[in-house]
């Protein structure tokens, strides 16, 4: 009786290092995925941006505002983000509507605005001074 236990147990004992091993390989397969959102509807986002470069040209403490506008399908059946940039004086420097466009907001605060696989405007956070930092390429986009 004494051999049989013996057995079972390294029965359990394989099995369990089985699992371990199992979930092991998934927690480190899940965490090397790209971070995946959805895109926002009907909502508002607004950043202050350290650094924001609008085609080329460079400006600074700016505050970037983004609205997400879902179609009616009465005037039109296209998505569209509304975007505002204004400087610490509240004077406008940017203001236009993407069409056929989508807003994405991500769990490490990046919002991106464009198409699946195609962004026109990049909002991120520096890793250093933890400003946000922007590009808008309305014409190119941002890879």
């Amino acid at each position: 009786m004494g051999v049989m236990n013996l057995k079972g147990v390294r029965e359990l004992g394989k099995f369990v290092f089985l699992i371990t091993m199992f979930l092991t390989a998934t927690f480190a397969f899940a965490q090397n995925e790209p971070e995946t959102t959805k895109p926002l509807t009907d909502m508002e986002v607004i950043r202050k941006v350290a650094v924001l470069d609008i085609e080329g040209k460079m400006y600074e403490n700016v505050t970037i505002s983004f609205k997400s506008i879902t179609p009616d399908y009465f005037i039109t059946d296209k998505y569209r983000v509304k975007v505002k940039v204004v400087d610490r004086d509240g004077k406008s420097i940017y203001k236009k509507t993407l069409k056929n466009a989508f807003l994405y907001v991500f769990s490490n605060g990046q919002i991106q605005v464009g198409k699946p696989n195609f962004n026109q405007i990049l909002v991120t956070k520096t890793e250093l001074t933890d400003d946000n930092i922007g590009v808008i390429r309305e014409k190119e986009g941002v890879y």
